[in-house]
């Protein structure tokens, strides 16, 4: 392991070259895979990741190096390089950088690490899912199991003197099946994700009752009915249907889409753009979510921002240059999937922030509409596209019958100016991720229960 004596002097050697801002990135990332189908463990796979970033900036421009030699030769070499393509200016050596470490407690803690725990009990776990998959009523045709874990740790030092640390640590099992009856079959997959250890599965029943789940979920889809394409209220259910706001407008809240030019939010700091009842929070910070760490991949602290409060737009999502470019300071947004990514700004954990209506009246007052369980894929941005996983008709406001294949379309900025209520009750959910330039971060998207006024059912 590299020493923070050699990090400090390789911070000092780009300083000397000329360079304005240089940030070292060091990662050691374990991961483990063990896939399981038609009940057959296929193996152990067992990953190590290890490698240091450098990160340059000069005025508005940036470069991004990086190695899996991490060694005070090998990051010297990146500074040469890095500084040739900057262009950057030898200037005398100043004084020099002092690193004081930054200590701040990650909001997940672990009881059991990943790697304290014997493969054959990560198997058990497997065997105990594909049980509990097949324990219920319906005919499962197929059916894999995935199981994960990862174990991130990470430092970070720059030449403004910070070294922060970070270790990141979650277990995931991924269940693909297909139910059928006869000739009639439904396919989907799900993941049972938790921000924690080997404690996730410690306790049998909470996940082999989420297995249990997700199958009866499955079966119901199967038998849903289909509807014609329309436009009409929607509401969304508590939990896990926060993703319409990542897709809708988070993405074009973070500073990169802004610097670009490619969001409806561009120039519209202090202005009202939705209804009154939306207040929309990016929060790093919240206990147990997935989307949760100490600091982000720039070493600066994780936080609360408030991005739309009332309907007017406070802030954007930022990381240290795109924040730099609008002005702005960073938010603590800085993300990346490993040391192969430079950082920009990204989402971690975006909620619609609870309201005060009740969630009775919201679903009494829609005669006929959409009310959505829960969201899955899909693309976003401006323009938005939405698969229903869960559906079901409302009439007379109350649920009729269950319904499927069902996109939610529309324009982001267009749909939040439509939330006419909001429910009292913020339900979490378990997360999942976002893929962007930077790689696949952890997020997620809690919400209460919320009323749209109309929209497309594509």
């Amino acid at each position: 392991m590299i020493q923070r004596e050699e990090i400090q002097r390789v911070l000092e050697y780009a300083r000397a070259k000329g360079i304005e801002f240089a940030e070292v990135f060091l990662e050691d990332r374990e991961e483990t895979n063990i896939p399981c189908a038609a009940r057959v463990v296929q193996g152990v796979k067992s990953l190590r990741i290890y490698g240091a970033g450098l990160y340059l900036i000069q005025g508005l421009q940036n470069v991004y190096l990086y190695t899996n030699q991490v060694t005070e030769a090998a990051l010297f070499a990146l500074v040469e390089k890095g500084a040739g393509m900057l262009e950057a200016k030898k200037r005398a050596v100043q004084d020099g950088i002092v690193l004081k470490e930054q200590i701040r407690h990650n909001p997940n803690p672990v009881i059991t690490y990943p790697s304290e725990v014997e493969n054959q009990r990560k198997i058990r776990v497997l065997q105990q899912a594909d049980l509990a998959a097949r324990s219920t009523d319906v005919s499962v045709r197929s059916l894999n199991l995935n199981y994960f874990d990862t174990d991130q740790r990470v430092w970070i030092a720059n030449t403004e003197g910070l070294f922060a640390a970070d270790r990141r640590v979650t277990s995931r099992l991924r269940l693909q099946a297909v139910v059928a009856d006869g000739e009639d079959a439904y396919g989907s997959w799900d993941d049972y994700t938790k921000a924690q250890g080997f404690e996730a599965f410690e306790q049998e029943e909470s996940y082999t009752e989420a297995v249990r789940d997700m199958i009866l979920r499955m079966d119901r889809i199967r038998t849903a009915d289909t509807i014609r394409p329309c436009t009409v209220p929607v509401v969304l259910a508590a939990g896990g249907c926060g993703t319409l706001w990542h897709e809708s407008c988070g993405h074009s809240l973070e500073a990169i889409a802004i610097a670009h030019r490619g969001s409806a939010f561009v120039g519209k700091l202090g202005e009202k753009v939705a209804s009154s009842k939306v207040t929309l929070v990016d929060d790093g910070t919240i206990p147990g979510q997935y989307g949760s760490a100490a600091i982000d991949d720039e070493g600066h602290p994780t936080q609360r921002n408030v991005l739309i409060e009332n309907g007017v737009l406070k802030s954007y999502m930022c990381d240290r240059y795109y924040g730099k470019l609008l002005g702005m300071e960073s938010t603590g947004n800085g993300r990346r999937q490993n040391y192969t990514y430079a950082p920009v700004p990204r989402m971690t954990n975006t909620c619609l922030a609870e309201g005060t209506d009740e969630e009775e009246e919201i679903l009494g007052s829609v005669e006929d509409g959409l009310y959505v369980e829960s969201i899955g894929g899909g693309f976003g941005g401006m323009q938005f596209s939405l698969e229903v996983k869960e559906g079901f008709w409302i009439k007379h406001g109350k649920l009729d019958r269950q319904v499927k294949n069902i996109m939610l379309t529309g324009n982001g900025i267009d749909i939040i100016k439509r939330i006419d209520r909001v429910g009292r009750k913020m339900k979490y959910e378990r997360g999942g991720f976002c893929g962007a330039s930077s790689g696949l971060v952890p997020t997620t998207t809690p919400q209460p229960m919320v009323r749209i006024s109309h929209m497309a059912i594509g």
